[in-house]
């Protein structure tokens, strides 16, 4: 056995590639070593720069991510040189399949950098309320790809970044002060001033309500039906928008009643003018 190894196997050029190669593996060792410690490194020393700004949490977990990223690529290639390997042909490799992965996941790689987009502008933080279309929905986590918000149902909705980046974004966490808009319908022949002053009277003493600007009632339009008026006031709490929304309606319409006024429904009002044919049905 040990003969057909000498006579098939060239012992001492593989000891000797052996050997020759050991400088080599210890200084990629040594690579991989070096750039372990200046990934810790420059992670804690980011991580105290950050700490020390203004910078969300959602920016410095995406610039970390980076960081890690790029010093692990940059890593993988210099040791790659180091073992011998063609770095050009490598390199050009990994373009083409960057490209064609590119081109496979451009939803993907649109939602990252709507992602990106949104953690650079900060339109809004986790717990914030925001609005986006027609949904209104807290905020639970900002992810890379995807948003997850909790709507007031409490109803997990995942939405792409691209989405979200497209959309007009109302934020009322940010708001200081909102104002509540309550639409009343009255009929035409009600009285304006009396209507008005019975809805402003529905306000008094809720301590809830600002001062300043004092509240108000609109007549907005003339419609079909009704005259259309809105109770407007202002509020200090954003999340006591929709519950006074709602209250106020129920007020509203209490306090209409208890004064008579009329709150119309649609109805539809049919002339008849005179004919020969109406005359001769009445004589009928």
């Amino acid at each position: 056995m040990l003969s057909w190894l000498k006579n098939h196997i060239d012992i001492e050029t593989i000891v000797d590639t052996t050997i020759s190669y050991i400088p080599t593996i210890i200084a990629s060792v040594l690579l991989a070593l070096f750039f372990w410690g200046l990934l810790l490194i420059s992670r804690r020393l980011l991580s105290k720069s950050l700490g020390r700004t203004n910078v969300s949490r959602s920016i410095q977990n995406l610039m970390m991510r980076f960081l890690k990223y790029g010093i692990v690529a940059f890593a993988l290639l210099t040791i790659a040189n180091q073992l011998g390997f063609n770095i050009t042909a490598l390199v050009t490799g990994l373009g083409i399949a960057g490209l064609a992965i590119s081109l496979a996941a451009q939803d993907t790689i649109t939602n990252i950098i709507a992602g990106i987009t949104l953690a650079i502008d900060r339109p809004f933080e986790p717990d914030d309320w925001i609005r986006i279309g027609d949904i209104h929905a807290e905020v639970q986590d900002i992810k890379l790809r995807t948003t997850v918000l909790t709507t007031f149902d409490n109803e997990t909705i995942v939405v792409p970044n691209k989405d979200i980046a497209s959309e007009r974004i109302v934020n009322y966490t940010l708001t200081q002060r909102i104002r509540v808009k309550v639409p009343v319908g009255i009929a035409y022949k009600e009285n304006i001033d009396e209507a008005r002053e019975t809805l402003l009277n529905t306000l008094s003493g809720d301590s809830r309500i600002m001062a300043d600007p004092p509240p108000v009632v609109l007549v907005q339009e003339l419609s079909d039906s009704s005259v259309d008026m809105e109770l407007r006031f202002w509020i200090e709490d954003p999340w006591n928008l929709f519950p006074m929304y709602w209250e106020y309606i129920e007020k509203c319409k209490e306090a209409l009643d208890a004064a008579d006024i009329e709150i119309p429904f649609p109805h539809l009002q049919l002339f008849l003018e005179k004919s020969d044919g109406l005359t001769e049905l009445k004589r009928q």
